[in-house]
C-alpha cells in the first residue's frame, strides 16, 4: 500500500514522439510535478528516444500496459491493467491525455475513487464511436486541461459545464536561431513536421511541391516526423516523379536547429490542436502557409504574421508569392517571430504551469 500523500498518476497513450507526448516532458521539466510522486503509465511501448528520456529523469515511476501497439479492441483489457496498478499506487489524482488514455482511466474510476483530469489535446475525433465514448464519460472526469482556446472551445461544444483551465503545451525558445536572409535562390526549400499519419495530409502537401515544379519553380520539401503512412508517401513521390523533391528525414529532435535554413513550412493538416511545431517554424522566422484549422485558425493573420491555404492549389500560388518577393517573406517571418515572442514567452508559460499545479494542489 502507498501511504505517500500527492501521489500522481500521468496516463498517455505512448511515447512516441508527437505534441501530447513531448508536451509532457516538457512539462516534467517544467516544474509541474515537482514535490509530487510522479508515476507515468504509458499504453504501449515504442522504445523511442523521448521514452529513453523520460525513463531516466522518473527512474523506476513508468509503467507500461502493453508491449504491443495499441488496438481498441483492448481497452478493457487495458482499463482492467491500469485499475489494478491504481489500486496499487493509491494515486491522489490521474492525468489522462489522448482519447483511449481517457477512456481506460474513467473505465478504472467507475469502481475507485480518485481526482481525474482529462488533457484535451486535438479539436476533433478520428472517429465518431471515440467521440461518443467521450461525451458519454465526460461525467467522470473532474477537470479538463486544454491545451489551447480552439481545444478549449470544441470541448465546451461537447460539455458546456466543463471546468476547465488551459495548459499549453509551448513556450518561446531564447535558444531558437532566426532566419536573416529570406532570398531562396535557385532552389526554394520547404518543411514540414508532423507524424506520417492520415491527419497531417501529406499527400496534399506532395500535390502542393508538385504543382510548384511544373509552375517553374524549383522546389523541395523535408518533412520532419515519422510514421505508418511513411511507405505510402514515399510511393506517391516515386510515382509523380518527386523522389528527388522530397526527403523524409525522420523524426529529428532539434530541428529547430536547421529551420533558419529554410524558405518556407508548409502545413496541410485536416485538423490540429494547438499545432506546435507551426509555432516553433513561425519562432524561427519562417513563413507558413496552413489550412486555418484549430488553434491556427485563431493566431495567423492572413498574410500579416502567416497565410492560410486550404487546397492545393492555393497553397502553391501563395508560396509562389513567397518565392518571388523577399519582401513578402520577411515580413510574414519576422511577424510571425515577433508574435511568438510576445505571446508565449516564457514568463506566461511559467504562469500557466503555476495555475495547473494549483489544480493538482501543489501551489
Amino acid at each position: 500500500m502507498n501511504s505517500k500523500k500527492n501521489t500522481l498518476v500521468y496516463v498517455i497513450n505512448s511515447l512516441e514522439p508527437g505534441g501530447a507526448e513531448m508536451g509532457f516532458e516538457l512539462l516534467l521539466d517544467n516544474g509541474l510535478f515537482d514535490n509530487v510522486f510522479l508515476h507515468l503509465v504509458v499504453i504501449s511501448r515504442s522504445g523511442s528516444l523521448l521514452e529513453k528520456r523520460i525513463a531516466e529523469k522518473i527512474g523506476d515511476n513508468i509503467h507500461f500496459l502493453s508491449e504491443d501497439p495499441i488496438s481498441n479492441k483492448k481497452l478493457f483489457n487495458y482499463a482492467f491493467l491500469i485499475r489494478r496498478y491504481l489500486q496499487k499506487v493509491e494515486p491522489n489524482v490521474v492525468i489522462s491525455a489522448l482519447t483511449q488514455s481517457v477512456l481506460i482511466t474513467r473505465f478504472a474510476r467507475l469502481t475507485m475513487r480518485f481526482k481525474h483530469i482529462t488533457f484535451e489535446h486535438n479539436t476533433e475525433f478520428q472517429n465518431r464511436a471515440a467521440f461518443f465514448l467521450t461525451k458519454c464519460s465526460d461525467f467522470l472526469s473532474d477537470k479538463f486541461w486544454c491545451d489551447s482556446t480552439a481545444t478549449q472551445r470544441s470541448l465546451l461544444v461537447r460539455k458546456d459545464n466543463a471546468k476547465n483551465i488551459i495548459v499549453p503545451l509551448f513556450h518561446a525558445q531564447s535558444s531558437t536561431i532566426a532566419k536573416v536572409s529570406y532570398d531562396s535562390g535557385n532552389l526554394f526549400r520547404i518543411m514540414s513536421v508532423g507524424r506520417l499519419m492520415q491527419q497531417k495530409n501529406y499527400r496534399q502537401s506532395l500535390k502542393v511541391i508538385q504543382l510548384l515544379i511544373e509552375s517553374g519553380i524549383k522546389a523541395s520539401l523535408d518533412i520532419f516526423g515519422n510514421g505508418e503512412m511513411k511507405s505510402e508517401l514515399e510511393e506517391i513521390a516515386k510515382q509523380e516523379g518527386l523522389k528527388e523533391a522530397i526527403r523524409f528525414c525522420g523524426f529529428v529532435q532539434d530541428w529547430q536547429r536547421e529551420a533558419h535554413k529554410y524558405d518556407a513550412y508548409l502545413l496541410s493538416s485536416e485538423f490540429e490542436g494547438l499545432s506546435i511545431a507551426t509555432l516553433e517554424a513561425m519562432g524561427a522566422g519562417l513563413p507558413c502557409v496552413v489550412r486555418p484549422v484549430g488553434e491556427l485558425a485563431n493566431y495567423i493573420v492572413p498574410y500579416q504574421n502567416g497565410i492560410f491555404a486550404e487546397t492545393p492549389d492555393e497553397a502553391a500560388i501563395v508560396l509562389a508569392k513567397i518565392y518571388r518577393s523577399p519582401d513578402l517573406a520577411k515580413q510574414l517571418g519576422e511577424n510571425a517571430r515577433n508574435y511568438v515572442n510576445e505571446n508565449h514567452s516564457e514568463v506566461k508559460f511559467e504562469e500557466q504551469i503555476r495555475l495547473a499545479r494549483m489544480e493538482i494542489g501543489m501551489a
